[in-house]
């Protein structure tokens, strides 16, 4: 299947959600968007709610309607085939449909009550111009034993390549199916794959969301995304309620389909940002849209039944449509996790499945960027934030046994909310010379923590925190032993002298963040072995490390510092001396012959381009970009993690931040 039509470009990524481009026939729709479900034999009714107002009035880029529905009407069908889908339903945005297959889980216990052949329903999408049409694929519920789902994935295949011939311009949707066989779901996201579709919805998922098997959900989602890789566009079919949303999109769904705001508004339910509320049982309305600032509950309630319908329609999509924007924001922000949290406070269903997070953190983890400006721990779920599990790595990997004072640090819970603020921290000496405060992470070196995520975690004080934060807390307490004192930044820096801590803190900061190649530190290779060797600039203003400079190469600058993060940006002759001392895939990304030259002057590395990477490459890592002989072209900043940048085909996979032919001045960081 070509996928020219269908392109996918992810700019923004926090835990295993992005932000994303979908293109489709020359529309595009920024993800993760939610879709509503128009039914065209109900736009007739009074005060019905149209595709145009939903485009127009509430900026929904993409709509679904049911092709199914749209044939079996000889009317509608023949309209549909001479106007075109998108003036039919007076739509300028990306229109999907749906197959059928649906009605037949719902209608009937096999195909025979769908009406039509799968064949026959692909080439009637196409015919009327539908901009992604989906295949007669075979629904596969929960309750289905194994080899049923194996029979029921293999016939959703089979129909899938018989399919592909027919679709001509129109994007396929091929679903994942597997029901709850985990291996099946991962097995069936492959083969879509493989079979070169451009967009795949994770199907047979609503009876788990109607009998709220939120944390089944989540194990379906995570064996889906698995198999269809990271740069796919995932669709979860059926997810409209106000609590799935957040959640799925951290997993990496990126569009949702939903008829819950006519379904709800039918039977007199109304939205809210997490549950739901009877209309006949409110005396306020708790929301800012344009249907409650001009009604009030009574007006509602007095309506007549298809013009209540439509006006409790109209909120509800305002507030699905708010909660989508939410969700885009926070991915932005990189405050994905507690909006996930946030809504795990909701129901004892949902809390269950963001427990359930903690046993795909390895999987999130891949996915997540490398820093967020800075993030709250307000509950125990923190704990399986991406963060911990890879920072204790790190830790535990990249720093040597300490052989000088002033290495451990742990930053006391409450003492600051703000980042890199070292004097409003508490440390406390201990015996033998390590300098200490508390975090959840248990022991940290002193010298590293300025770097994300350590002072950029903002907690309650001790004697709030949640259980399991608080028994970290006094397990890291009791480990110090009776020997404690009191200590403030001066006294730390007193004791070693300014300019050989600072060394040694840069140094130990290069390890944390490159950690080593065969056995060398990345600060030994960036500074031969001793930090005397480096020259520190500091900002003027607030005296803190901003530069990392080589006197013994002539004042080369190496390193720069972020502020937001604590990270270092990596300069030109630093990546120069990396790349001459490493070898293999450290640190590197791998493009096809050609285009680096455009990368040497300054240009960015599209995705498309890039033929291999560093497995270790998160979003927002400082990277090489080498061909395949390993000559250097540039250094810059991943967008996205390595999987991501080898298997997409759009968008940008690194921002080139100096190029050989077209290196910045010193003074840029």
């Amino acid at each position: 299947m070509s996928p020219e039509g269908c392109s996918f470009e992810i700019t923004h990524t926090d835990l295993a959600g992005r932000i994303g481009r979908l293109s489709v026939n020359g529309r595009t729709v920024t993800t993760p968007a939610l879709m509503p479900v128009v039914n065209p034999n109900l736009l007739s009714l009074p005060g019905a709610l149209t595709p145009a107002e939903m485009r127009s009035d509430m900026g929904f880029e993409m709509i679904i309607t049911n092709s199914y529905i749209i044939r079996k009407g000889k009317e509608l069908k023949d309209r549909a085939l001479s106007m075109g889908l998108h003036d039919l339903l007076d739509f300028d945005g990306v229109i999907m449909t749906d197959s059928g297959t649906f009605q037949s889980y719902v209608y009937g216990s096999g195909d025979r009550e769908v009406e039509v052949d799968p064949l026959e329903i692909v080439e009637f999408q196409r015919d009327i111009g539908s901009d992604i049409g989906t295949i007669l694929d075979r629904f596969t519920p929960p309750d289905v034993g194994y080899e049923d789902a194996l029979a029921y994935l293999n016939t959703t295949m089979e129909r899938a390549g018989a399919s592909v011939p027919h679709k001509g311009e129109m994007e396929l949707a091929i679903p994942v199916q597997g029901g709850v066989h985990m291996d099946l779901r991962t097995r069936s996201g492959a083969a879509v794959r493989e079979l070169g579709a451009a967009y795949a919805p994770i199907g047979g998922v609503v009876p788990l969301l109607e009998s709220y098997s939120y944390a089944r959900l989540v194990d379906v989602i995570v064996a889906a995304k698995k198999g269809l890789g990271p740069a796919m566009p995932a669709h979860l079919f059926g997810a409209g309620h106000p609590m799935v949303l957040p959640l799925a999109s951290a997993l990496g769904c990126d569009l949702f389909d939903s008829a819950s705001y006519a379904k709800f508004a039918a039977d007199g339910r109304y939205m809210t940002q997490d549950r739901t509320l009877h209309i006949e049982d409110m005396e306020e309305l708790p929301c800012p849209c344009p249907v409650c600032s001009r009604n009030d509950a009574k007006d509602l309630r007095s309506m007549s039944g298809s013009l209540r319908t439509a006006a409790i329609s109209r909120h509800n999509l305002w507030v699905l449509g708010s909660i989508m924007a939410s969700i885009r924001t926070a991915i932005r922000e990189g405050t994905l996790w507690e909006l996930v949290e946030r809504s795990g406070a909701t129901n004892p269903s949902m809390a269950s499945a963001v427990r359930k997070l903690s046993d795909h953190t390895d999987y999130i983890e891949r996915e997540a960027p490398r820093s967020t400006r800075r993030f709250m721990c307000v509950s125990d779920h923190s704990l399986d934030r991406p963060e911990f599990t890879r920072t204790a790595n790190d830790l535990a990997e990249r720093i040597p046994p300490a052989q000088k004072a002033f290495t451990h640090f742990i930053r006391e819970p409450g003492a600051s909310h703000r980042p890199h603020v070292e004097g409003s921290a508490r440390a406390v000496h201990v015996a033998g010379g390590a300098v200490a405060v508390i975090t959840p992470l248990g022991a940290i070196p002193y010298a590293v923590w300025e770097m994300y995520p350590f002072s950029q975690l903002v907690i309650s004080e001790v004697d709030s925190l949640p259980p399991a934060m608080r028994s970290l807390y006094d397990s890291a307490m009791s480990s110090l032993g009776p020997d404690v004192c009191d200590l403030d930044e001066a006294d730390i820096v007193n004791a070693a002298g300014r300019e050989e801590f600072d060394r040694f803190k840069a140094a130990l900061m290069t390890r944390m963040q490159f950690g080593s190649y065969e056995g060398r530190g990345a600060d030994d290779i960036l500074f031969g072995g001793s930090p005397d060797r480096i020259e520190l600039v500091r900002s003027r203003r607030t005296g803190k490390l901003r530069n990392v400079k080589l006197p013994s190469r002539g004042g080369e600058h190496v390193l720069s510092l972020r502020a937001q993060d604590g990270l270092f940006s990596l300069k030109w002759k630093g990546a120069q001396l990396l790349h001459a001392s490493t070898g293999g895939g450290y640190m590197r990304v791998i493009v096809e012959d050609g285009t680096g030259e455009f990368n040497a002057k300054g240009y960015n590395v599209f995705n498309k381009f890039v033929l291999d990477a560093d497995p270790g490459i998160r979003a927002g890592d400082e990277v090489l970009v080498v061909d395949r002989e390993d000559g250097l072209y540039a250094v810059g900043k991943a967008v996205v993690g390595a999987a991501a940048m080898i298997d997409a085909k759009a968008g940008i996979a690194v921002k080139v931040r100096e190029g050989r032919d077209k290196a910045l001045p010193d003074e840029a960081s």
